[in-house]
């Protein structure tokens, strides 16, 4: 297991935060980037959030739901804050996963994603990748090329999304 319980991310995405945020929050992209699936939110303190899974995910035998949460606070286009409990691991406590974009001329997006999983330790090294992507192994650095992929260039990056 890793000590790292606060783990960061930083990357930088060619496009206006509007269409970063829109890539997080809406199943338009959320679908295309990542492990795929279509995504819920209601984008207000104390709302719903799941992430749904894919034909691919319930081939091999999971639910209608990979994450659930709850968000925490949101400053639409620019911050969301939600806890982020994996259906993988039932009845474990939900760790706490913030999204934080910043636009610059370019235009140009920072995007900030913190994941702290302090609630629950074990969470720590699949979150940090490593593994292998087809297999749940690639963590938040492969999930991250995958938005950044998407917005680019309009095609997800090969093997993630559906």
């Amino acid at each position: 297991m890793s000590d790292k319980l606060i783990q960061v991310y930083t990357i930088y995405i060619e496009a206006p935060a509007s269409t970063v945020w829109d890539a997080i929050t809406t199943s338009e992209y959320t679908n295309r980037w990542g492990y795929g699936g279509d995504t819920e939110y209601d984008l207000t303190p104390g709302g719903a959030y799941r992430n749904l899974t894919t034909d691919a995910m319930k081939a091999v035998g999971m639910g209608e739901v990979a994450i659930s949460g709850t968000v925490v606070s949101v400053d639409p286009g620019r911050r969301l804050e939600l806890t982020w409990q994996p259906a993988w691991y039932p009845g474990t406590p939900p760790t706490v996963l913030t999204w934080e974009l910043t636009e610059f001329d370019g235009p140009l997006t920072r995007v900030v994603l913190t994941h702290d999983v302090t609630a629950y330790p074990p969470l720590a090294d699949e979150v940090a990748g490593g593994g292998e992507p087809n297999q749940g192994g690639g963590g938040w650095p492969w999930t991250l090329a995958g938005l950044k992929t998407l917005v680019e260039t309009g095609h997800p990056m090969v093997g993630s999304g559906s």
